[in-house]
């Protein structure tokens, strides 16, 4: 009788990739792999730490795992704060988040009776991208194209987990996007903790990797590209719009829906995180860039593109010496660039880090407080930004189920979440439809065909 095992993923787009590696590795090996916790032998856990409370539920999620399971941690806590995951989660077996290529051998091992404990080698190693995947969506695959990154972030807790750049070859990615059409995948998700540093180990960059990517010959596909620091973003800043504006946009994305173009079609949608709107608190964070040359990216992207351009960006509120001028500056600079997207952080200091150490601390109401308060205004521009696509006609790929009945998710040429009521749960495909109403976080639709 085949072991069976569960695995689940928490965190960003590269967590997903491994967990998606995880268990084709194991599939493969000959375990059958389980959706349901209760039929399982092994659960494999693939874990975030990025913030205090993350790490507080998988600490919480990982302490009521059944005791007759076997239990693996997976992932990124293990290389954050082990001492805290060993006091109190009762564990069968632990590595960091590049060992797929291993996991069935780790199995094995653990089933036999032994602790395993596999940590000293996750900083230097990164998973073979030929290796097989379950995918959660079976049209979106999330690719890994560098591990680890170039910098020192104050508060950053992610990099004693990833350690410092490993890119993988453009012949090693594009071998695994073309596996990955021919199994019937049509969106790529290009991952890392910085995209933007992509190949400099290497000797190349993202936009050349990306006109590689985009210029198969192949059916039409799509691409997101995952977030980029903006200090490295300037230094390929025209060179990365052009690809931009050569391979995306409202008419690529039309002619491969109507299976006029082959290739592949970027998504206009960039992932810029600030983190703060203040240049004495990016300087505490270790940003290495300004508020002006995060404004320089985005005014030079809207200027090639048009303002259909989806901006998200990140903010951290609460950081240690963010005083009330500092916090009115990030409110400034977001009321001023208006993002489509910001995801809001409360401070919380991370082990390890510089961050921890640093003066003077922001009490909890005060960060609760901005908190709220940019949350609001983020939700207010949101609105203002989905306003722009009401009365528009044009394509979306559908990709996902949505959260009420009947409802699915599709994207148009810029990423925007589109929501449609169809009773055909035929995903992966392009649908022609019109915008009527706009809310904070997506849009609501009509379809024009089927």
């Amino acid at each position: 009788m085949q072991t069976k095992i569960f695995v689940i993923s928490f965190g960003c787009a590269s967590s997903m990739a491994d967990g998606n590696m995880l268990a084709g590795c194991l599939a493969e090996a000959g375990f059958e792999i389980t959706e349901s916790i209760d039929e399982a032998q092994v659960v494999i856990v693939n874990t975030c730490a990025v913030k205090g409370p993350t790490e507080n539920r998988m600490i919480s999620f990982l302490s009521k795992i059944p005791l007759d399971k076997k239990l693996i941690v997976a992932g990124c806590l293990p290389l954050i704060n082990f001492a805290r995951l060993q006091r109190e989660v009762r564990f069968d077996g632990v590595v960091g988040p590049a060992f797929a290529e291993c996991i069935a051998d780790i199995v094995k091992r653990v089933l036999e009776g032994e602790k395993v404990i596999e940590l000293s080698n996750a900083l230097k190693t990164k998973p073979r991208l030929d290796l097989p995947c379950i995918r959660q969506n079976r049209f979106v695959d999330i690719i890994p194209i560098a591990y680890g990154c170039l910098g020192e972030c104050a508060y950053c807790c992610v990099r004693f987990a990833r350690g410092k750049l490993r890119s993988y070859s453009i012949d090693e990615i594009v071998k695994r996007i073309k596996r990955s059409l021919d199994e019937g995948v049509k969106e790529i998700w290009l991952c890392g903790q910085d995209t933007a540093i992509y190949g400099r180990d290497l000797g190349v960059n993202l936009p050349r990797l990306l006109r590689e990517i985009c210029s198969l010959d192949s059916h039409g596909f799509l691409v997101r590209i995952g977030m980029m620091r903006p200090d490295h973003t300037l230094e390929i800043l025209d060179e990365l719009i052009e690809v931009y504006a050569d391979f995306g946009g409202e008419r690529r994305f039309s002619e491969i829906a109507e299976e006029g173009e082959r290739g592949g079609c970027l998504f206009w949608f960039l992932h810029l995180p600030v983190q703060s709107g203040d240049d004495y608190v990016l300087t505490k964070m270790r940003r290495e860039y300004t508020v002006s040359d995060f404004k320089q990216i985005v005014e030079a992207f809207r200027r090639r593109l048009g303002e259909s351009l989806c901006l998200a960006t990140d903010v951290i509120v609460g950081f240690p010496g963010e005083t009330e001028e500092a916090f009115e500056n990030t409110l400034r600079l977001i009321k001023e660039v208006k993002p489509d997207i910001v995801n809001v952080s409360k401070f919380f200091a991370r082990p390890r880090t510089e961050a921890e150490r640093m003066k003077p601390k922001i009490d909890n109401k005060t960060i609760k407080k901005r908190s709220k308060i940019v949350s609001e205004l983020a939700l207010k521009i949101g609105l203002e930004r989905n306003d722009f696509w009401r009365g528009w006609k044009g394509y979306i790929f559908l990709d996902e189920e949505g959260l009420k009945p009947n409802s699915q998710i599709g994207r148009n040429y810029a990423y925007k979440p589109v929501v449609i009521r169809d009773n055909d749960k035929n995903f992966g495909r392009f649908l022609k439809i019109i915008v009527g109403k706009a809310y904070s976080t997506y849009l609501e639709a009509i379809p024009l065909s089927s």
